[in-house]
């Protein structure tokens, strides 16, 4: 028993230096973010598992644990993810099964597989449970971090002033939807959240807009964004239109070739602005680019949100799926535990 309080009491050590460190990445900007906040994340959730789960044998996440509190919210995002996401489209689709498929199985992991691993009897299945359980927090802990990350980018976009001194060469605007030729309620705060930033930095730099024409939409993104920030103000010599992109990572790469084009060779500093819950995955595949970025978060409305979230968590766990194979060893040394 020594031996858990002595893992437990490092467990809150490491969750309370890991914490303090998220918090100064996250103030310190797009490329501490990009390199870091992944790891730190991680850390953080291995110092709950070491407090909350750690016992003789292993690790197992007990029946009225906190850390619990994550697959909770989780299974309510994912399951709203859905619902919001099937009224908006009228019919079933990835987009909505899958959502309320993980939801569905977190709450199985979390409420009827343990029962059925102590009536199987058989320590084998037990412990498969304790590491699905585990995936799962790792998984539920992930996507509230992401749903965490989305409020502070929001914040960033409402209070960030970049002034004369500091200003911004570029402002990118990552395309999204339209309705017809005319920006959608979500592309069109991007676009004011950008004007906004562009005359708090007294209307230096340039404004670039990213997005190609998608095959159900009469022109480009790009074309459409151009139009609403000219009828806004802002003079044509101002705005870059990038109008080849389909993806985050094009809007970046195919961005990045006029920006250095625009630039001369010159360093230069770019506000990456997009809704608050696609910023993280932004500024995460700028800084792979190699782009001095960040990150600013327009606002979304709360149903635009949550059909937003489970795609973004998607695209994020794909990006580092390493990190269940991280939890999976963390699962492997609990067994070790005596």
């Amino acid at each position: 028993m020594e031996t858990i309080e002595l893992v437990r009491t490092c467990g809150a050590i490491l969750a309370a230096v890991s914490a303090v460190a998220l918090v100064a990445v996250f103030a310190r900007g797009a490329r501490a973010v990009g390199r870091a906040s992944t790891a730190i994340a991680f850390a953080l959730f291995t110092g709950l598992v070491l407090v909350s789960c750690a016992e003789p044998g292993g690790f197992a996440v007990p029946a009225a644990s906190p850390v619990l509190l994550f697959p909770l919210l989780a299974v309510e995002l994912l399951a709203l993810n859905g619902v919001m996401v099937l009224i908006a489209r009228g019919t079933t689709t990835n987009a909505t099964l899958v959502p309320l498929g993980v939801a569905l199985a977190l709450a199985v992991v979390y409420t009827v597989a343990p029962g059925f691993a102590e009536g199987a009897g058989a320590p084998a299945v037990g412990k498969a449970v304790d590491l699905l359980a585990l995936l799962g927090l790792w998984g539920s802990f992930s996507l509230v971090a992401l749903a965490a990350s989305s409020a502070v980018y929001r914040l960033i976009g409402q209070r960030i002033d970049p002034g004369a001194d500091r200003a911004y060469d570029f402002i990118l605007v990552h395309g999204c939807a339209l309705y017809g030729t005319r920006p959608s309620p979500v592309l069109m705060s991007r676009l004011d959240c950008a004007f906004n930033l562009w005359q708090r930095q007294g209307g230096r730099g340039s404004l670039v807009v990213s997005g190609g024409q998608g095959p159900d939409e009469e022109l480009s993104e790009a074309s459409a964004m151009g139009s609403y920030l000219r009828d806004r103000g802002v003079p044509a010599d101002r705005i870059i239109e990038e109008d080849r992109s389909t993806t985050t990572r094009e809007n970046l790469t195919c961005s990045r070739e006029l920006m250095d084009r625009a630039s001369e060779g010159a360093p230069y500093r770019v506000a990456l602005v997009t809704s608050e819950f696609h910023a993280y995955r932004c500024v995460c595949e700028a800084v792979r680019l190699g782009m001095d970025a960040d990150g600013v978060g327009a606002p979304s409305k709360g149903d635009s949100w949550l059909r937003s979230i489970g795609r973004e968590f998607g695209a994020v766990t794909v990006r580092h799926l390493w990190t269940y194979g991280a939890v999976a060893a963390l699962w492997a040394l609990g067994l070790l535990l005596p």
